[in-house]
């Protein structure tokens, strides 16, 4: 029982309520046990989603109050949600983290690395864990994910968000469209016409954008877009090679590919390199993304610098401000400049 303090009194925030219902009642009038309602008022895992969902939805007619999080009721730990593990942008998005987070605070990393992932799961887990906050770069962030990881008091933010995210959700991302625009503009003011674009899946909000930044170059410069030079699939190695080589097998093949991801640009280098072409005499080439790996391609890779690590530092030290309790005048979305990195993979045609 809880004791006065101070003239005070101590109330239990697990059986605080505005009206007369307990616990037990909304157990019994959703027809589970009271461990069961327990469960879905502390967020933890074990209740199937059709439960969980008739017992909120109880629990909000009710009124009924939830533990506030505190330092004893969290751990030091915070989610970082990948896509995949051991590539460049992976290990750029990690280092940008670590550079963010305020100790005593680490990340506990989780990847997308097959087809029978689960993101409800996965979200189990972490509430389970009872983790300080998330980070997720290039999800589409689920409303109800959002709904229970609010529920829980486990701030969330999205970084190079590709899909919708609530609107209540901070996000950091960056100019994808005027990246892609300022990079094409250049190799038109190159002297190239017959330009190539590789992108990424067109149902990701950021490979949209991009595709849209070339087209709106190309339109600008009153250039045409050859259909047989415009290809989408996922920004990998392999995507960019075997797009490029179909591309250069062409009668009349494009004297300039821009690869919507640097690891794209890479797999164009080895179909020129298959073919005997070199870089830039007889191909130039532009990437997006400027990971580390840009610089170590023969010759340099010109790219368009994304700002993958910042952003993912940027999104680090806004998740400690939300922890803290520092949301303040925060706004809800952060968009970073991009900018054309000049190396050696174009050349100016006469």
């Amino acid at each position: 029982m809880a004791r006065a303090a101070a003239g005070r009194a101590i109330v239990n925030p697990m059986t605080a309520r505005p009206g007369n219902a307990k616990l037990s009642q909304i157990a019994r009038e959703a027809g589970v046990s009271l461990s069961t309602a327990s469960k879905v008022l502390n967020n933890r895992a074990g209740v199937s989603a059709a439960t969980r969902a008739r017992v909120e939805a109880l629990l909000e007619r009710s009124g009924y109050r939830r533990r506030r999080r505190t330092g004893e009721t969290t751990t030091n730990i915070v989610e970082l949600l990948l896509d995949d593990l051991g590539t460049p942008w992976s290990e750029e998005v990690l280092t940008g983290v670590l550079a963010g987070l305020d100790k005593p605070y680490v990340p506990a990393v989780s990847a997308r690395t097959s087809e029978n992932w689960n993101f409800g799961a996965w979200l189990e887990e972490v509430l389970a864990r009872r983790s300080a906050g998330v980070i997720i770069p290039l999800f589409e962030f689920p409303k109800e994910a959002e709904e229970r990881l609010r529920r829980s008091g486990i701030p969330c933010v999205v970084v190079d968000p590709t899909g919708d995210v609530p609107k209540d959700v901070p996000t950091v991302g960056s100019n994808d469209y005027m990246g892609v625009r300022e990079g094409v503009e250049y190799l038109i003011g190159q002297g190239h016409r017959r330009i190539a674009f590789i992108g990424g899946p067109t149902y990701l909000r950021t490979a949209a954008a991009r595709l849209d930044g070339f087209r709106g170059a190309m339109e600008q410069a009153g250039l045409p877009i050859d259909p047989a030079l415009v290809t989408s699939g996922e920004f990998r190695y392999e995507d960019g090679r075997g797009w490029a080589g179909a591309m250069l097998d062409l009668v009349e093949p494009p004297t300039a590919i821009f690869a919507a991801s640097d690891m794209q640009a890479a797999g164009v280098y080895a179909a020129a390199w298959d073919r005997g072409l070199r870089i830039p005499e007889d191909l130039s080439v532009i990437g997006f993304d400027d990971l580390p790996t840009s610089r170590m391609l023969l010759p340099p890779l010109t790219t368009v610098h994304h700002a993958v690590r910042e952003m993912a530092r940027f999104g680090a030290s806004t998740l400690m401000s939300l922890i803290k309790g520092g949301s303040g005048d925060m706004p809800t979305h952060i968009e970073l400049a991009t900018s054309l990195v000049v190396r050696d993979s174009v050349r100016k045609l006469r």
